[in-house]
């Protein structure tokens, strides 16, 4: 199937909980030999073929996000292989024999697993700032370049009603069983206490919740009498085509399918097939967090976002925040591998497209800074 963008241009107020996969520390790279060039693939939004899921609240300053447990991933991942006998997800060779997740596996695997630091960052300051980024303004598209599990993207989808929103990851796998979960928990599965199958619990100013899917497929089905009919855990199994029309109708009850889209791949391959397609220059707002560790990925990096990022609006200056703009999260510098903020500003400063500062710095002992990207060349759209 050929890939195409469906977008047309026309309470709570403390640091973010950091779940057991929110890594403050450097990432640690594997080498493959395999062929680091993941083809460009659309990835369908489609509520998992599990009978629910947990999730864990993540708390900011805008409010609460929704993610999905890795516990919960293995799980899914291990009842699969039990029923066709083999592993055929890509992500399964991260995971060790301790249940731990490895950083990265280039060529294999970018990470997309683990809540970055850095992106709880984004996150914060997309909350803080998001009105002056033109965040309010209608019919605002958006990009998130190595999402994985979306945090900032989440609070986008929450926050700006009237913004779309594309996620990028290296990995599908990611993108099926990270950011499409946390998405519709966010938004068609929202977890409520009040919701008969949904189990909350709270400890340590945390919260989780077992999101049944099951009872909610069932009650689109047959209705809101079930609520009075069917005990929690006596819900008649529903045949396959039966299930599969719940997951339409739990889809069509919100109007998020028509506010998102997935990709996964290499940036090079986006890249070529959004040029060959004529899609250039189509997102305001590109989101990026953790992903200049690397040097040798600046190239790709650089010329996706400059086909990516929209040309500026006519009465846009240099310094309107609601210019279209690039927002780059990431440790200062990362011991071990080549990339820091430092040789990422000095590429970008070379290449001559972008103007770049750094907007936002952290305040702890791991340096960490929002750095922002805008054209230099005002040349309207």
């Amino acid at each position: 199937m050929s890939f195409r963008f469906n977008f047309s241009k026309g309470d709570e107020s403390q640091h973010p909980t950091e779940a057991t996969d929110c890594k403050s520390r450097d990432i640690v790279t594997e080498v493959c030999e395999e062929d680091d060039n993941a083809p460009c693939e659309i990835v369908p939004l489609s509520i998992p073929r599990v009978p629910s899921i947990m999730v864990d609240a993540i708390y900011y300053n805008s409010g609460r996000l929704w993610k999905r447990q890795m516990d919960d991933v293995q799980f899914q991942l291990a009842q699969e292989d039990s029923m066709d006998g083999s592993s055929s997800s890509a992500v399964e060779q991260v995971i060790t024999s301790d249940g731990s997740v490895k950083d990265v596996i280039r060529g294999v695997y970018e990470g997309g697993l683990k809540t970055w630091e850095c992106s709880l960052d984004l996150l914060e300051y997309l909350a803080e700032h998001g009105a002056s980024l033109g965040c309010s303004a209608k019919n605002l598209h958006v990009l998130e370049l190595g999402c994985g599990t979306g945090l900032p993207s989440l609070h986008v989808l929450k926050n700006m009603p009237n913004a779309s929103v594309c996620m990028q990851d290296y990995n599908r796998d990611v993108i099926e069983l990270i950011t499409i979960p946390n998405v519709l928990a966010n938004t068609a599965l929202i977890p409520d206490s009040h919701t008969t199958g949904d189990s909350m619990h709270s400890s340590n100013n945390t919260e989780a919740c077992e999101i049944d899917i099951d009872y909610r497929r069932t009650k689109v089905l047959f209705g809101a009498n079930i609520d009075k009919t069917v005990g929690q855990r006596e819900l008649p199994e529903l045949t396959a085509s039966e299930a599969e029309k719940a997951n339409t109708l739990l889809l069509r009850s919100t109007n998020i399918a028509q506010r998102c889209e997935f990709i996964s791949g290499d940036w090079a391959k986006i890249e070529s097939t959004m040029r060959n397609q004529g899609r250039e220059h189509a997102f305001d707002l590109i989101l990026t967090s953790e992903t200049i560790y690397d040097t040798t990925s600046y190239k790709k990096l650089h010329d996706l976002l400059a086909c990516m990022l929209a040309r500026p609006v006519s009465n846009s200056s240099a310094d309107d925040f609601s210019v279209p703009a690039v927002l780059v999260a990431a440790k200062s510098i990362y011991f071990g591998l080549t990339g820091s903020v430092l040789t990422f500003v000095q590429y970008v400063q070379k290449c001559g497209i972008f103007h770049i500062e750094s907007v936002w710095q952290s305040r702890d002992s791991m340096s960490r800074e929002i750095l922002r990207m805008t054209w230099k060349d005002k040349t309207k759209r």
